[in-house]
């Protein structure tokens, strides 16, 4: 089964609310903390993380907080989740051979295409699904 842990949702869940508020400045780490309930000592070790990667940046002082370091186009998925997680892959099972490698082949490019989307397109894609629900009746 292909999974991410609770590091690799709260990072991409961090990193996409970084690219949301980008022309905003920076962004306080217990705003996002209690925006998504995310434990906020946990969220301060994602960011260094990241944050040592050059993903984001840090600001000191009363105005302080993470921001991106690049624009959100030029961010990945993959790029976030494989810092936190490491190499992110399917695994084909090797004791039935070549059986069912077509499956697996195929879902491994629907994993990737998912996943090297930009940051820029998963915001977009996440502010059209939120809009979706506010039209519903």
């Amino acid at each position: 089964m292909f999974s991410i842990s609770a590091k690799g949702v709260y990072g991409l869940t961090a990193v996409v609310e970084l690219a949301a508020r980008r022309h905003q400045g920076a962004v306080q780490i217990r705003d996002i903390a209690n925006k998504y309930d995310i434990p906020q000592h946990y969220l301060e070790q994602i960011l260094v993380t990241l944050k040592k990667v050059g993903l984001v940046e840090s600001y000191r002082g009363a105005q302080g907080g993470y921001a991106l370091a690049r624009e959100p186009e030029r961010v990945t998925v993959l790029e976030v989740l494989e810092h936190l997680e490491g190499r992110l892959q399917v695994i084909n099972e090797s004791r039935c051979g070549e059986a069912l490698s077509f499956f697996w082949n195929s879902l491994s490019e629907c994993i990737e295409s998912q996943l090297t989307m930009s940051l820029d397109d998963l915001l977009r894609d996440k502010q059209q699904h939120e809009q979706a629900f506010t039209y519903v009746i």
